[in-house]
C-alpha cells in the first residue's frame, strides 16, 4: 500500500464492546485495533473462550490488504458480510469486528440477521475513538536564549514541544501537523531561528 492509499484509511485507538438484545437473542459486538492476520485470529479466539456457549461468534476484519468474513453458522452472507461492509464503509484498517449471538428463540430471519449483524459493528464504531492518519513533521528550531518566551508562546498553540537542549543557542524539537506554522518565528525571533525539518511521517491522530 502506497503513502496515498495509507492517508484514505482510519483505524480505531482501543477495544470496544458493546451489547444489544434484539428479539430476545443477546448481541455482544466487539471491536479491537489489530496488526496482522495472526493478532486477528487470536482476537477471535480469544473472543471464543471467552463466550463458550455463544450461539454463533461472527466475525470480519480488514489487515492492511488482507479482507476476510466468517458467518460462522449463520445463513451465508448473513453476518460476517455486513460486518465486513461495515468497515469497509468507514473507510477502516487494522480492525476486527467479532459479533456474539445468544440465541433467543425468535428466528430473526436472513434480511433481519443483516441488520443485528452490520447493526452491532455500527453501534460499536459509535462508541470507538476513531484515528485518522495525518502527516506530523518533527522539526529542530535553534534560537538565542533571549528569544526563549516567544518561541514558547508561540509553539504553544500550533506544536508539540519534545526537547529542549541548551547549548550556546537554544534547540527545541517540536513536532506538528502544519510546518509553515512555524514561519511567523522568523518575525519573531528578528531572522534568527534556524528551522530544520528532521523527520516526516504517518501517525494516527
Amino acid at each position: 500500500m502506497n503513502m496515498k492509499d495509507i492517508l484514505n484509511y482510519k483505524t480505531i485507538k482501543e477495544s470496544v464492546i458493546v451489547e444489544q438484545e434484539i428479539n430476545k437473542s443477546k448481541f455482544i459486538s466487539y471491536l479491537e485495533p489489530v496488526e496482522t492476520e495472526d493478532e486477528a485470529k487470536a482476537f477471535l479466539k480469544e473472543v471464543k473462550k471467552e463466550h463458550p456457549k455463544a450461539t454463533h461468534h461472527c466475525s470480519a476484519y480488514v489487515v492492511g490488504e488482507i479482507e476476510r468474513s466468517n458467518d460462522d453458522g449463520e445463513p451465508a452472507s448473513s453476518a460476517g458480510l455486513p460486518m465486513l461492509q461495515v468497515l469497509r464503509g468507514n473507510d477502516l484498517k487494522n480492525v476486527i469486528a467479532v459479533v456474539v449471538r445468544y440465541y433467543g428463540g425468535i428466528k430473526l430471519g436472513v434480511g433481519g440477521l443483516i441488520r443485528a449483524y452490520g447493526g452491532g459493528v455500527s453501534y460499536a464504531l459509535e462508541h470507538a475513538h476513531i484515528l485518522t492518519p495525518k502527516w506530523v513533521y518533527e522539526m529542530d528550531l535553534t534560537f538565542p536564549y533571549e528569544y526563549i518566551n516567544a518561541v514558547e508562546t508561540h509553539c504553544t498553540d500550533i506544536a508539540e514541544i519534545i526537547d529542549r537542549k541548551y547549548d550556546a543557542n537554544v534547540t527545541y524539537t517540536v513536532t506538528l501537523e502544519n510546518p509553515e506554522a512555524l514561519d511567523e518565528l522568523h518575525d519573531l525571533t528578528r531572522g534568527t531561528v534556524e528551522i530544520v525539518q528532521n523527520k516526516r511521517e504517518i501517525q494516527y491522530i
